[in-house]
């Protein structure tokens, strides 16, 4: 009800060009508009999932609508220090890539390139470095690619699953959980993830080898780099921790990994799935981190919390219409619902695991 609610005032303030003219306000000028993305289609991503994955169509037309409407769009170093600076020039855009998977480097950055748009990748490195599936998404990668089929396998979900939406989010749960209480490792979790191929008819390695859900390796990050790709801060295991020490250590191990692949020191920071505590922008500021972006809906203004920074977190079901009105900042005068931050991000796991 709300968003239709909120579609049918944007579908009448188009039609009244509020938004063309809040576009190129002074108070659009001293606003700069963060955008998020996860990942960008090279197979079917964005059918399985539509909030993480764009196909590169979509994504190609959300980058002509930031050239149709005279967005300039800065790297986001320069972005934040021009907004608290005041000298932001007009429709101030960044644009940021959580994750830093290997479809960034084949699908997204070509595009990029094309406009001549800057982006920031938030790398999270221990997938990078452990080059093979990233497990959480991998795993409900596979069950949706083996949708209607029936899973048996009792030592985990103990009863035989037929994989229809319930017993889809059944499994995966359960799947997830066994990982959890077995304390597995990454690899141990590789090998989780081929069996759980093996009996969905799936030939895991065939996806492996189309790089479906793996993090960009080093080599491929340390390329980003060269051609002028900013890569920040994620954790290096993709969590976070109530432990200082450990919410630390995630913080400088991402950091040493970045170092070796990227000029500069790393300082701009992601919570892993936009999870945040309040003691955590003060470890950051602790560790020499200048900024943290949420994934909390909103346009960043010079009155925001540089530790705890709103973004659009544009989806493939966002309508262009929506999207445009980010552009303005009207749709950030509208009310929105709280991104739900995931408990998941707390886990705490051995040293090793992913």
């Amino acid at each position: 009800m709300l968003r239709s609610l909120k579609l049918l005032f944007l579908r009448m303030a188009n039609a009244l060009g509020v938004s063309s003219l809040l576009m190129n306000t002074t108070w659009r000028k001293k606003r700069l508009l963060i955008l998020c993305y996860h990942g960008i289609s090279t197979d079917d991503q964005h059918r399985w999932n539509s909030d993480l994955y764009m196909p590169p169509d979509l994504f190609r037309k959300r980058l002509l609508a930031l050239q149709e409407r005279r967005c300039n769009v800065l790297p986001l170093g320069e972005a934040l220090e021009r907004l608290y600076a005041g000298t932001l020039p007009p429709r101030a855009v960044t644009i940021t890539f959580d994750d830093g998977m290997h479809d960034f480097h084949q699908a997204a950055y070509p595009l990029l390139r094309e406009f001549g748009y800057p982006a920031t990748v938030y790398l999270t490195t221990y997938y990078s470095d452990f080059n093979r599936p990233v497990f959480d998404v991998m795993c409900s990668y596979l069950l949706w690619k083996g949708r209607g089929r029936r899973l048996e396998w009792p030592e985990i979900t103990g009863e035989a699953i037929t994989l229809d939406d319930a017993g889809r989010g059944a499994a995966d749960r359960s799947i997830k959980a066994f990982g959890r209480r077995q304390n597995l490792s990454g690899r141990q979790k590789d090998e989780l993830l081929a069996t759980l191929a093996s009996k969905l008819a799936i030939d895991y390695e065939a996806l492996c080898d189309k790089r479906i859900l793996h993090v960009m390796t080093p080599g491929e990050a340390a390329e980003m780099a060269r051609q002028g790709v900013v890569i920040e801060l994620h954790t290096h295991r993709h969590r976070v921790s109530t432990d200082r020490e450990k919410f630390e250590r995630e913080i400088i191990d991402n950091r040493t990994r970045i170092a070796a692949v990227s000029s500069g020191e790393a300082r701009h920071f992601c919570y892993p799935g936009g999870f945040h505590l309040p003691e955590f922008p003060g470890w950051l500021r602790e560790l020499n981190v200048t900024s943290a972006t949420t994934c909390q809906p909103g346009i960043a203004s010079r009155g925001s919390d540089p530790m705890l920074l709103s973004r659009l977190v544009d989806t493939s079901g966002l309508t262009e219409l929506e999207f445009y009105s980010w552009l303005s900042g009207l749709a950030s005068l509208l009310p929105h619902r709280p991104h739900v931050m995931s408990e998941g991000q707390l886990m705490e796991e051995p040293v090793d695991a992913g």
